[in-house]
């Protein structure tokens, strides 16, 4: 049995497959805060990851699992909800980009971090977790980082949420929560559970009209990196 700290819940985790035991390792918790619960992973959790994404390996499917089971944790009882993302922190703040897989968030996050350096810290760049917590909205890293392997075990309260599609001219503007609703909506995982899907919804409402929201059309290009930073900052490139 492993113990571990993911988006400050502490859990006890038995795999299968040695993978997750892995891929976790640098949110292994020694400290003496009790854990939130205990995820004893099975053949049939693999099996029902498996009905989803058959292509994979038996290991990934695991650690597949063990998200998913910390994710129906948060929401239910830790305000949490995963966002499809890449979360960078900027002076203390968050900023989340948001897009299909494709469309160039890793890119424009890696953007910010060369225009940046160290000012510009990686929280996660596929699936971070949201809590709401004391009335602010927090983003904090995971081990499921996506293809670049990008996290840090942290937090940050987020400033704002930007969906990116790509365009030949950049260009920016700040939108409503109607506007952002369904891009939000699909980039998390939607419960099937009636109650859990409440809490989810009112989740969104509140983090929709607690952080700044924007649309970017933009190139592969420092300037849309800069267009970026500058309009949600509201600070001077130094």
């Amino acid at each position: 049995m492993h113990r571990y700290k993911i988006a400050d819940v502490v859990f006890d985790l038995q795999t299968i497959y040695g993978y997750t035991v892995k891929l976790c390792e640098n949110y292994a918790y020694t400290g003496n805060e009790p854990p939130a619960f205990f995820a004893v992973m099975t053949k049939e959790d693999i099996d029902a990851e498996k009905k989803l994404a058959p292509e994979f390996p038996e290991p990934y499917l695991e650690s597949l699992a063990v998200f998913r089971k910390l994710c129906d944790y948060c929401l239910i009882n830790a305000d949490g909800i995963i966002f499809h993302s890449s979360a960078v922190m900027v002076d203390g703040k968050a900023y989340l980009f948001t897009a299909p897989s494709g469309t160039g968030k890793s890119t424009h996050a890696r953007l910010w971090r060369e225009m940046l350096g160290e000012r510009a810290v990686m929280i996660n760049d596929d699936k971070p977790i949201i809590r709401y917590i004391d009335g602010k909205f927090y983003v904090y890293g995971t081990p499921w980082n996506g293809k670049h392997r990008l996290d840090t075990n942290m937090r940050a309260e987020i400033k704002a949420i930007c969906r990116i599609s790509q365009a030949k001219e950049n260009s920016i503007r700040k939108v409503s929560g109607a506007e952002m609703l369904m891009t939000v909506m699909n980039q998390t995982i939607r419960p099937s559970d009636i109650t859990a899907m409440d809490k989810l919804l009112s989740l969104i409402d509140k983090m929709l009209k607690s952080v700044d929201l924007y649309f970017l059309g933009c190139n592969i290009s420092r300037e849309a990196a800069e267009l970026s930073y500058t309009t949600m900052s509201g600070e001077k490139l130094l």
